[in-house]
């Protein structure tokens, strides 16, 4: 993840915009609160087939990072954060997108 990407992430976090940690992610998906989902890349294979699963049942976008996700919110160790923000989700994918766009 770019640090623009982390940064909104923090963005988000700091502005109330986001849920971490699996139980709350999956409950605000339930919801209908979350708009994206970003899982580390080192969770579970379980955990990710459980959310992928999840996120498709309800139209929630999914991305799956290598860069370690609680740095961004001061939280080590959190592989689940849910971005409950739509423009902050566009933001984020736009990052996502113009960073495969360019070959990196």
């Amino acid at each position: 993840m770019t640090s623009n990407k982390l940064a909104y992430v923090g963005l988000a976090f700091k502005a109330g915009n986001a849920l971490c940690g699996t139980a709350a992610c999956e409950k605000g998906i339930k919801h209908g609160k979350v708009k994206l989902l970003i899982l580390q890349d080192r969770i579970s294979a379980g955990s990710e087939k459980h959310f992928r699963l999840l996120c498709e049942r309800n139209n929630v976008a999914l991305i799956m990072e290598k860069a370690p996700l609680g740095e961004a919110i001061g939280r080590p160790g959190i592989m689940v954060i849910g971005i409950t923000d739509v423009g902050l989700k566009n933001a984020i994918i736009n990052k996502e997108d113009s960073i495969k766009g360019s070959g990196k």
